[in-house]
């Protein structure tokens, strides 16, 4: 696609986003990567996702279109892994005094959690339900903690409880009248790329290749490198909760209009986001390997 091509499809798309898309490019970068490194593998990862594609709102792109299983579950009061998508880690305000809790079963668990069922080698049984039930939160959830109030939570006097990762920090976004506080404009990508479920159309997933293809030629791997190499979910906790600090809290106050500035850059911080999330995302599949085969191999003893 050409430069300007790409320009013209962002300009129309409707800025009517949330996370979903977001959570859909990772995914796609993810996919893309894999099909480059390791199309084996990447075919058994599908196999173990498909699973459970019955019990979805999938139809072509189960990789991608998965990333959004977690939060269609929700839409069916299925609301019982709610706290694994998020680490509130405190972002401290000088005019705070008072005390700060973080839930133990939270984002950088659940991933962990998630990675050790993956991770293992030799099942008893047919596993295929929890193996696609890990892979779909695991896809989920990387999307999750690379979205830095996903990571962070605002403790002041204003919000004395805590801001609940920016949903009780209310703005004025008028492109788009859906998004009413400071998490919701983060969920959007700040306000970029359109609302994108599943299942995808064709030319929804016309739009993500170029989305996908766009941020990373902004944001190739080795210019994100040292970052990339970084695959500790708690490590990356910590870097979402710096970048709350230094950019998504910075510059903004309660009840105010984003300035043109504070857009820029955080676009600018998101497709970074988008990009190292793909990149790590599909890292630590290929870091899966190896259980992917020894599970091959026992099951193909269990069907003999």
């Amino acid at each position: 696609y050409s430069v300007i091509a790409i320009a013209l499809l962002l300009l129309a798309v409707p800025s009517m986003a949330f996370w979903s898309t977001g959570h859909m490019i990772i995914a796609r970068i993810a996919l893309e990567e894999l099909k480059n490194k390791d199309p084996a593998l990447l075919d058994r990862i599908q196999k173990e996702i498909d699973i459970l594609t019955d019990f979805s709102m999938e139809r072509d792109h189960s990789f991608v279109e998965s990333a959004v299983w977690a939060d269609d579950n929700k839409a069916i009061q299925w609301s019982a892994f709610n706290e694994w998508h998020f680490v509130d880690t405190p972002v401290i305000a000088p005019d705070f005094t008072g005390e700060t809790e973080i839930e133990n079963m939270n984002a950088t668990w659940a991933i962990h959690e998630m990675y050790k069922t993956l991770n293992h080698k030799k099942p008893k049984f047919d596993s295929g339900l929890a193996l696609s039930f890990a892979w779909r939160y695991m896809i989920h959830l990387v999307g999750d903690i690379h979205q830095p109030l996903h990571a962070s939570s605002l403790f002041s006097a204003q919000f004395p409880n805590g801001d609940r990762g920016g949903n009780s920090f209310k703005i004025n976004y008028p492109d788009d009248k859906q998004i009413k506080n400071l998490h919701a404009l983060w969920d959007a990508c700040v306000g970029q790329y359109g609302s994108i479920w599943a299942p995808a159309s064709a030319e929804e997933w016309e739009n993500l290749g170029v989305f996908a293809a766009n941020i990373t030629a902004q944001f190739p791997r080795d210019k994100v490198a040292q970052r990339v190499k970084e695959l500790d979910e708690r490590k990356w906790a910590a870097e979402m909760n710096q970048i709350a600090k230094d950019v998504v809290y910075d510059g903004i106050e309660p009840n105010t209009t984003p300035s043109a500035e504070y857009l820029a850059r955080g676009r600018q911080v998101v497709n970074e986001q988008l990009a190292v999330g793909g990149y790590r995302l599909a890292d630590t599949m290929l870091g899966l390997k190896a259980s992917l085969d020894a599970r091959s191999i026992v099951k193909e003893l269990l069907e003999q």
